[in-house]
């Protein structure tokens, strides 16, 4: 009985050890295995920009620059950057909708709502030169250049998959 244990662990280590394996490939129903989008293979760009009373609603997408599908889920995090990349400290509060998997091909894009606040009536806030978005699942930021306020709260929705045209 020792013996199947210790067999069954040492079978748990090697397969925590091995590499992720490639897609497998044949047949019309191509079973792939899809890892998270990484910031490495995303493009940020705005795609849509409103302000509002004491307040700045944007729609921002990241593009997926690389050659295979990645899979997305959940909210990115944001940073405001100063001129040395340094974050800025912003509290993020997250909308009430519920994110969902998704896949983006290549050259899709994936988009979420951010919301800034610009001032409240009697301050003006100063502003930041860039924005850092970390994609779910990843540790490594997309770099945007825009001036944004550095409200004391962004608040930002889930991703979705951007509208076909």
């Amino acid at each position: 009985m020792t013996s199947r244990i210790l067999a069954a662990l040492a079978t748990l280590a090697a397969l925590a050890a091995a590499p992720t394996p490639p897609p497998i490939a044949g047949g019309p129903h191509v079973m792939r295995i899809l890892r998270p989008c990484a910031a490495a293979q995303l493009r940020a760009a705005v795609v849509e920009d409103q302000g509002a009373m004491m307040h700045r609603e944007l729609r921002i997408g990241l593009t997926n620059t690389a050659t295979t599908a990645c899979a997305i889920d959940g909210y990115p995090a944001v940073r405001l950057l100063d001129q040395q990349q340094h974050p800025y400290i912003v509290a993020e509060t997250f909308s009430t909708e519920k994110p969902r998997e998704f896949t983006i091909g290549t050259g899709q894009t994936a988009t979420f709502g951010l919301r800034v606040a610009t001032g409240d009536g009697t301050t003006t806030y100063m502003t930041a030169p860039s924005l850092a978005i970390i994609p779910p699942g990843d540790v490594a930021p997309v770099l945007l250049r825009i001036e944004l306020p550095v409200a004391p709260t962004l608040e930002v929705t889930p991703l979705t998959p951007a509208a076909t045209k």
